[in-house]
Order: C-alpha cells, then structure tokens, then sequence
C-alpha cells in the first residue's frame, strides 16, 4: 500500500489503489482529442496510463486536459499522465489528473503537485522578501551613516562629531544626510525602469480566463455544437386494400403468410337485472261448472263398438269453452244393453252418459242457463245438452307479468349490459390489438322475472329480469395484419415505389360457421410513394452547405419540400458525423 501524502484527501483515494493493475495508452503525434477519450472510455482497466510523444501538442492544450478528465470521470476510470515535462505536469494537475514519471512509479496525486508548487512559490516569495527587509535595512543605513562602504567612517564621525560638539555634529549629520539623499534619489530613479507586475496582475488574470473560456467555446461551436434537423416531406398516393382472410382459435395453427390469423378471445361475465312494468291482466275468479249431457251414437257406417271421451276435451257453447273433468267409454254391447249390435243391425243405436265440465277462464259469463242444443264436442257422433244452468263463475281483475312484458325486459337487460361487457372487454386489450367490432357475442343463461311469467303482480311490488350473461369479443394482433397488407399490396407496386404508411385496419363481414369456423374481409388503405430511405438522404447531406444538400433533395423524384434547421446561427453546413444529423421522413396526406 502506498503511503498518502499529508494533504492527500478523501477524492483521491482512487489513484492509490490497484495501480499494478492497469491499461497504458501510447498516444501517436496524429492522435486528435477524440481519439484519446474514445481509447479512455474503452479501456478494460480503471487505471489508463497515458504515455504522450516528445511532441505532445494534442496535450498542450488546458481545454484537451480538462477534456480527458471530464471524460475519465464520466466512464469511472483514472488516467494517469507518464511524463516528465514540467509544463505537461502543470497541465495535468490543474485539470485533475495524477502524473507519474514512469510506468512503474508512483503516481503523483494533483493535490500533491499542486501543494509542492506551492510550497515552492512561498519560499521564492520569503526569499524576495528577505532579499526586500535587507535592502531596505541597507537603505535605513545609508540614511544613518553613510554609504554601507562608509560604515566604520559612519562610525567615526559620530564619535568625531560626539568629541567636536555639537556643531561639529550638526555640520557631519548635514553632510551625511545630504549624501544619502542622493544615493536614494539615484536607486528610485533606476526602479523606475522596472516593470511593476504586481499593478497588472488582475488584468493578467482576467485576460487568460478570456483567452480559455474562448478557447473553450471555439472549440465547441465547431466541435460539438453543429448539428442539422433535415425534414423530408414526400408525396404520395391512397390505395384500397380489401382481401378474404380466415381465422384460427388455437395457437400454433394460424399461418399470417396464408391469410390465417389467430384471434385472441376475452370473455367477461356479468349479472345485471332490468325493473320493469307489468301489463298483463288476468282474471283469477272462480270458474264456472256444470254438467253435460253426452249421448254416443252408434251406426254402421261407424263400424266401431267403442267410443271414447278422454277427460280434458273440449266442449263450447258459443264462445264460452269448458273442458270435461273425467273421461267417459262407450261400448256396443256393453253392460247396461242400451245398445246393442241386434239394435244396430235395425238403423241406429245410441248411449247416453253425464259428464262434469268446467269452464276454462273465471267469470260470471260462463254461467249460462240450460241449453238442450248449440253445443260443439270433440266427436262428430257424440251431442251434448246441458239440462241445468252453469254457477259459481265469478270475476277477479288483476295486473300480471305477460310473456311480452318478459321478452322487453329480457332484451333491454342484454343490450344494457351490452356496452359496459363491450366496453370492459376493449380495455382487457392492448393498443397492438384490432378488435372485431362485430365478433361481440351475448349469452345470457336463465333468465328469470320476479314474480314469474302470468303471476300476479302485488301491490307495491316492482317485476324485474335478472340473468348472467357473457360476454366475448375478439381481436387480431396489429403488427401482423399490418406486415400482411404490406407484403401483399407491395405485390403490386412498381419497383421505384414502396408502402409508407398502412392505415388502420378494419373488417368486415366477420362470421361464424356452423363448423365453428371464423371469415372476415380486411379492410384498410396504404399510402405508397417513391423509394426515399433516410440512408439515401444522409448520404447526399453530410458535410455539404445547406442550400446545396436542398438543392440536391429536392432533385429526387416525389420529394415535395425540404427544410433543414441547424443547430445555431454561425452553422451554414451539415457535419459528417451522422449521430449530429436527424432525419424526418414527411408523408404528405
């Protein structure tokens, strides 16, 4: 482990570890900037050693440093400096980047080169400055005893001047003090013919940022800053597309390229119920009875011995019907030999029986009176009478549910219910489906009315259908259907044209077999114009002026306009670096 320096601090960490392990870029005299921090960025190891020439002036320059620093940081790597130059060395430590003198040295953090510079500019300084207290001392001399040659002479005309008395020592101070002044007068008037740097130090200063920041910006107006927008706009024509398809509900038996895709399938169940009025009426009196009078006639040209009258047959008497409660035999020959074949054989033979009937609605219209003729049987040589009125007929009116009330309310529940199963199953799709409009379907199981069909409906009571019905739609992928209309109209198109744009598709007469097979007609339109890739157009543009690259755009067959923006105003030319151009590919509707 290497040890740190005194003022080493927490960011530099990095140079100190796994320096053996290490990738060291030999930088050529024709080596540009980009290149160098292209070869940093793709360097396996963190630690870059970069080894200039003896020429390096891709590397004089602070903006080219601060690059390859900015760049190293930015790819999480630590380029070291190999070099022994001390302006290099400078360079590199103001930038931020370490300085080693070989390969196998050490590297010296900025920090570091940064402290012992200066450290060195201090000394210099406390060296000016001792260099200045010495002078000045020597000048304080002159003043109090002459010339510093003159200094034992100083001395011993102040003791001649102490021993002469005062006026002796007032004349010696005069002349000493006449003579210094000269000697003073004389060293300001040669300092006057050394600059003073330190009066011009903030300007220096300021017009070295002014000379960087325009280095810097120069740099990136003509580096990185241009940039070009080309728009393209192309005319083209609108083409119908329609053709027969077929679909598969299994994955893994669809065939796009044949015209056979697959349908995806949503279901969604919902339970929903629809309130509705009854308008039924029903009569729930009592119905009338009676009895009948049944006389069974017997002949030959009948050639039977038995007739029969099953219970429930229907009697009428106008239009008033009844229906009979039990069911009555007649027999030839029977036991009571009221008719018998000796009988038959002399013309005709008849048996008569009573039989319980009852009338088939509630109302006192069925009760009628006796009646001994008008009445209709069920069998031509059967006659009924009635000997005795029809009673206990009565009349009782109330509202119940109709079948047609039923029906209404059943197809109001299935098309409610309808948009919101429809609606809920579109969002179950994503935008890279086509759904089928027309492939919804609507099954709704038992649904039931509360009362039932031909009850009464109580008062305060509100008849509703309630039911749970499916719902399933389908839908086709996008993409697919897209890339088939593509492939089969570009069939047809000529060799100079291609598809720009597929409109939406859509369908049309979607069916279902009675195989369970699904057929549909797809629909949709294309927009096809001349054979104009992006390729084409950065080919014709790079590096060429702007009103040039118009120029030769708008020489090809079918482009409408063309519209190049560059990225500042000083730009009057597209850059070769293709990343720098974009390109917008127009279709005129």
């Amino acid at each position: 482990m290497l040890k740190t320096h005194k003022n080493y601090h927490k960011r530099d960490e990095v140079w100190y570890h796994g320096y053996m392990n290490k990738d060291v870029v030999y930088i050529e005299p024709e080596d540009d900037i980009t290149d160098i921090i292209a070869r940093v960025k793709n360097a396996k190891q963190k630690l870059v050693a970069l080894v200039p020439p003896k020429k390096i002036g891709v590397l004089r320059s602070a903006v080219n440093t601060k690059l390859i620093a900015k760049a190293a940081r930015q790819a999480e790597k630590v380029a070291v400096v190999v070099t022994t130059d001390q302006a290099l060395i400078k360079l590199a430590a103001t930038a931020g980047l370490p300085v080693a003198k070989t390969l196998q040295s050490r590297p010296k953090l900025p920090s570091e080169i940064i402290e012992a510079e200066t450290t060195s500019t201090a000394k210099e300084q406390i060296i000016d400055e001792k260099d200045f207290d010495e002078e000045a001392d020597g000048k304080a001399g002159d003043a109090a005893g002459g010339t510093p040659s003159a200094g034992g002479r100083k001395a011993n005309a102040m003791g001649e001047s102490a021993a002469a008395g005062p006026a002796v020592r007032k004349k010696a101070d005069q002349e000493i003090s006449s003579d210094d002044l000269e000697k003073d007068d004389k060293k300001k008037s040669d300092k006057k013919n050394i600059p003073v740097f330190e009066k011009y130090r903030k300007w220096i200063i300021i017009g070295a940022s002014a000379f960087v920041v325009l280095v810097i910006f120069l740099v990136w107006a003509i580096v990185f800053a241009p940039a070009a927008n080309i728009a393209v706009a192309i005319r083209t024509t609108t083409n119908n597309f329609s053709d027969n398809i077929s679909f598969a509900t299994k994955t893994g038996t669809e065939k796009p390229a044949d015209g056979v895709f697959l349908l995806e399938e949503k279901k969604v169940e919902k339970s929903s119920s629809v309130e509705f009025t009854a308008t039924g009426q029903k009569d729930i009196g009592e119905k009338a009875t009676g009895t009948l009078d049944l006389v069974a006639k017997f002949s030959m040209d009948t050639a039977t011995d038995h007739i029969t009258v099953p219970a429930g047959s229907q009697f009428a008497y106008g239009d008033y019907q009844y229906t009979s409660d039990s069911a009555l035999d007649f027999y030839l020959d029977g036991e009571k030999d009221d008719c018998t074949t000796l009988q038959l054989k002399s013309g005709t033979c008849t048996i008569s029986a009573k039989v319980k009937v009852t009338a088939i609605k509630s109302g006192t219209d069925y009760n009628i009176g006796a009646h001994d003729s008008g009445w209709s049987t069920p069998r031509g040589d059967i006659t009924a009478t009635n000997s005795a009125a029809f009673t206990g007929g009565t009349t009782n009116m109330v509202t119940v549910v109709s079948k047609d009330d039923f029906d209404k309310a059943k197809d109001k529940l299935e098309s409610t219910g309808k948009e919101d199963g429809k609606a809920e199953l579109k969002n179950q799709f994503g935008d890279d489906m086509i759904i089928i409009e027309s492939s919804l379907e609507v099954n709704t199981s038992d649904p039931k009315s509360t009362p039932a069909i031909d009850e009464e409906v109580k008062s305060g009571v509100t008849p509703k259908v309630e039911a749970t019905t499916t719902y399933t739609l389908y839908a086709v992928d996008k993409t697919v259907l897209e890339n088939y209309i593509k492939e089969k109209a570009g069939k047809n198109l000529p060799a100079d044209q291609k598809i720009y744009a597929v409109d939406t598709p859509f369908f049309e007469n979607f069916i279902k077999s009675d195989k369970g097979d699904y057929t549909a007609k797809l629909k949709s339109s294309t927009q096809t114009g001349p054979k104009v890739t992006e390729e084409d157009i950065l080919e014709k543009s790079k590096g060429k002026k702007v009103g040039e690259v118009q120029s030769l755009l708008k020489s090809i067959n079918g482009v409408s306009s063309v519209n190049i923006k560059t990225s500042f105003f000083w730009v009057n030319k597209v850059p070769n670096d293709p990343n720098k151009i974009t390109i917008e590919l127009k279709v005129e509707e």
